[in-house]
């Protein structure tokens, strides 16, 4: 129980920032922009809440006179002329400060904080902010991401404290450890260094793929404010993509994934069609130049982009989830953009790619012009069937040359729809949802379903998403109520703001000189409103 935590990894959680009078940021849902400092889950979404003893970070701005580093313990209460006070239930506690700057402060919330909502206050030079909001509860975790804003890859960690990773992949029945903060509340100074301590009594349960894992430690590091999970990965999962996420009552965390092999430690990835010596060859590439191409009946989108080694490992460019799993996403505005920070550069296939589509679709051939670093439109107007060959072909630019990539819907897709138990347009989400679908008559052997649902928090632009793999021969899939607790619910809404799709793909994969990687889909969807209750 000693595994080492690279301070380098938690001091890339903390940004900087300068301004002068103290004013913390409210979001357009009227709360105060206080979060988890690894979640970063916002204030409105069912599963938010500042756990005592956490470690939470403050947004806004003149919250410190200059920019600090990050402290080492003993931990200060007063920083740069900066302090915190948390009022809740009547008590007032004053925060432990890790770092400060003009536009956030990262400090830890003390475990004696009272449960509740309250007050929390910035004095920076003597001068005092008007009061924000707060909500404090027991355990609320939130997991280390590799991109520093809690979704995609989770930092997972082996028993010799290496990173796991897409060649060094767990194996069913290993011991992992997740890194982050909000398990709940200890006793004694909050200042030094820590004593591990198994906080027991709090109910925690960690979901691997959609299993339920053993967990074998869940509580402080050595790290004030920081947490460790020790948990076995359970038998049956796979693939370079598992979901991972830690739940509390009905409180979850947010999602991460980790790669999982039965053998070896190279993962593979049937989603993408993805062998373990695939993933070998591509992850001792320095850069990565990948292709997407889509094709979703009314639009289509192509794009080319470098990723460093890095980024390849940190940004899930596989798929979004391993086959028999589901993740959820957070979403920040109504364009339920993700904000994530790792972005590729974006590479010149040539002036254009020319689609030529089936006559039966009545779209007939278009150009995707080359704009904003890819090629898209977004009206086709199909009239017929979506029957057929579909050829994109591109006459090649400065980073990606001549090319021509194919996929063929083999008909029957307007025989496939999807049901939900006794037709039901709602859910209860902590009784999860079984969807079931037919098989078309035709398929083919590429063909899988992906489903996807969203909510949005009621009249706010903030929100979460779910998806799901599953193979098209399964018929049927299980999602698990810690996908859909993370999901704001749309009780007492006349009008959900919500949905449910049950997508059928066909997944290809293509070539094109200077790629190393090139990936084509044909998405058939259906769509419903949904409300997640």
């Amino acid at each position: 129980m000693n595994p080492t935590f690279a301070a380098s990894a938690l001091a890339a959680l903390f940004t900087t920032g300068v301004f002068a009078q103290p004013q913390i940021f409210q979001t357009n849902t009227g709360y105060s922009r206080i979060q988890n400092n690894y979640s970063y889950i916002l204030p409105g979404m069912p599963s938010y809440g500042i756990a005592q003893g956490s470690i939470f970070d403050i947004f806004g701005v003149g919250l410190a006179t200059a920019t600090s580093d990050l402290q080492s313990v003993p931990l200060p209460t007063v920083l740069n002329k900066t302090s915190v006070n948390v009022t809740v239930n009547g008590a007032t506690t004053q925060a432990i400060l890790y770092y400060v700057s003009d536009g956030q402060i990262a400090a830890i919330l003390p475990s004696a904080t009272p449960v509740g909502t309250g007050q929390i206050t910035v004095t920076v030079n003597g001068q005092t902010s008007r009061p924000g909001s707060i909500t404090v509860v027991q355990s609320a975790f939130g997991m280390l991401s590799l991109n520093g804003v809690g979704n995609g890859p989770a930092a997972v960690f082996d028993v010799n404290s290496q990173y796991v990773g897409l060649t060094n992949a767990a194996n069913p029945g290993d011991f992992v450890t997740l890194w982050g903060t909000g398990v709940g509340p200890v006793t004694g100074d909050e200042t030094i260094v820590q004593a591990q301590v198994n906080l027991t009594d709090i109910p925690i349960e960690v979901d691997i793929g959609g299993k339920p894992a053993t967990v074998q430690y869940a509580g402080r590091s050595i790290y004030p404010g920081v947490d460790q999970i020790n948990v076995q990965v359970p038998p049956g999962v796979s693939g370079c993509h598992v979901s991972v996420v830690v739940r509390s009552g009905d409180i979850v965390s947010n999602f991460g994934t980790f790669p999982v092999t039965s053998s070896g430690r190279t993962c593979s990835e049937p989603v993408a069609g993805m062998t373990a010596s695939q993933v070998q060859t591509l992850s001792s590439k320095p850069v990565i130049n990948r292709g997407v191409i889509d094709f979703a009946g009314s639009s289509a989108s192509v794009t080319f982009a470098r990723f460093t080694n890095a980024q390849y490992a940190a940004r899930q460019p596989f798929g979004v989830i391993s086959f028999g799993d589901c993740t959820v996403f957070n979403f920040r505005n109504a364009n339920m953009g993700l904000g994530n920070p790792i972005q590729p550069a974006l590479l010149d296939a040539g002036p254009s790619i020319r689609l030529t589509t089936p006559s039966s679709t009545g779209i007939g051939n278009v150009s995707l012009p080359f704009q904003d670093g890819g090629y898209s439109i977004s009206d086709l107007k199909p009239t017929g069937s979506f029957q057929g060959t579909y050829t994109f072909t591109g006459s090649g630019g400065p980073d990606i040359g001549a090319f021509s990539a194919q996929v063929t819907w083999p008909g029957g897709g307007g025989s496939f729809n999807f049901s939900t138990p006794n037709n039901a347009t709602s859910v209860t989400r902590s009784n999860g949802l079984t969807v079931t679908w037919n098989r078309p008559s035709s398929t083919d052997p590429d063909e899988s379903i992906q489903i996807f649902g969203f909510a949005f928090v009621p009249n706010a632009p903030i929100g979460a998403e779910f998806v799901c793999n599953a193979p098209l021969a399964a018929g049927r899939f299980s999602i698990p109520p810690a996908v859909l607790l993370a999901l704001p619910s749309q009780v007492g809404l006349a009008m959900p703001q919500a949905q449910l799709e049950v997508d059928l793909v066909i997944n290809k994969t293509f070539t094109a000189p200077g790629a190393d990687q090139g990936f084509i889909d044909f998405v058939f969807t259906n769509v419903e409103p949904f409300s997640y209750q």
